[in-house]
Order: C-alpha cells, then sequence, then structure tokens
C-alpha cells in the first residue's frame, strides 16, 4: 500500500504536466504545452491532407510532392528558428517555436487542401 502510495505521488506532477487545462494555463510551462498541444492538432491535419495527395499523384508527380514536402518541413523549421531567434534561451522558446510552426502548417494545410478541391478538368490544379 505505502509502494501505490509512493508511486502515485510521483506520479502525480507527470498526470499534471500532461493535463494542462488549456483554457486556464497559468505558467510558461503550462502555455508551452498546450501551444504544443496546438501544434500537434496542426500536424495530424496536414499529415491527412498530405496523404490524401499523396493518394491521387502517381510516378514523378508523387516524387515531386514528396520532395516538396519534405523541402516545406526544412523551410518551416529554419524560419521558425530565424523568427524565434531572440526568445530561443528563454523559457518562452517552446510556445513561440510551436506557434510559429502551427501558423506555417495551417497554412501549408490549406495550399492543399486548396489542392484537393480543384474543379475536375482545372489544368492549373497539381491533383
Amino acid at each position: 500500500m505505502k509502494i501505490m502510495m509512493a508511486l502515485s505521488l510521483m506520479l502525480f506532477p507527470l498526470a499534471q504536466a500532461v493535463a494542462a487545462d488549456c483554457g486556464n494555463a497559468q505558467t510558461q510551462s503550462e502555455i508551452n504545452q498546450c501551444a504544443s498541444a496546438d501544434y500537434k492538432k496542426a500536424d495530424k491535419e496536414l499529415n491527412n491532407a498530405y496523404q490524401k495527395a499523396l493518394k491521387l499523384t502517381l510516378g514523378e508527380q508523387k516524387n515531386l510532392l514528396q520532395s516538396a514536402q519534405k523541402k516545406w518541413i526544412s523551410y518551416r523549421d529554419a524560419d521558425c528558428k530565424f523568427q524565434t531567434y531572440k526568445s530561443s534561451d528563454g523559457t518562452v522558446s517552446p510556445m513561440n517555436t510551436a506557434i510559429c510552426r502551427q501558423a506555417k502548417t495551417e497554412q501549408r494545410t490549406k495550399e492543399l487542401q486548396t489542392m484537393l478541391n480543384c474543379p475536375e478538368g482545372d489544368v492549373s490544379c497539381p491533383l
């Protein structure tokens, strides 16, 4: 019984860290966690759109999309590193990076969704 109690007390801070109330985040750690969760949600939506786009491409076009996406990820990460440089040593760095990545990820998702929703026969649309 004492072992279970000690274990639950050791794990309690971890449970708090995982379950930050993003509507009422108070500490920088909680705000960082919430920003990270928002970015992860945006990244999941991007991956869904990207997978749909991949299914509509073949051969060289598929290779081009994969290459473009890899380069886009490199660009996103490099640009966010640049944009958040002034806070890179501070406690707000994870939040700033996550916010930057989230915004860029949402933009890319919109680009892919626009491509996925092109009218049939539109030759200006890659998909």
